[in-house]
């Protein structure tokens, strides 16, 4: 098992450095040399979601850090971290933080960070 945990965090790495345009599960599977039915399980034990959750939160997380720490402008952050369209980034970022984008920026400004 420890050959399939260390491909799945190979795996994971090679997903954030790629989240402007993520790559398929088939381009995964193939690369790496791993079946569908590893991938889908070892994802869901080592970081307790699937592959396409995996990708929205580190998105999600990767623009929170460029909120916080750039200027930015909040469409330049959405198409930087793979999304196409601004509305979704936005409804998706609220999902997860409970606020608009430029809130969340607003407030780790106005706060310190």
């Amino acid at each position: 098992m420890f050959t399939v945990s260390y491909k799945i965090f190979q795996i994971a790495e090679f997903v954030r450095k790629n989240l402007q345009n993520p790559p398929t599960k088939e381009y995964l599977c193939g690369y790496f040399s791993i079946t569908d039915y590893s991938l889908r399980k070892g994802f869901k034990q080592n970081f307790g979601m699937n592959v396409g959750e995996y990708i929205r939160t580190q998105r999600i997380k990767s623009a929170a850090k460029l909120l916080a720490g750039s200027d930015n402008l909040i469409t330049s952050i959405a198409t930087f971290v793979g999304f196409q369209n601004a509305s979704k980034f936005a409804e998706t970022f609220r999902r997860y933080y409970g606020v608009n984008p430029s809130d969340y920026r607003n407030s780790i400004k106005h706060n310190g960070g």
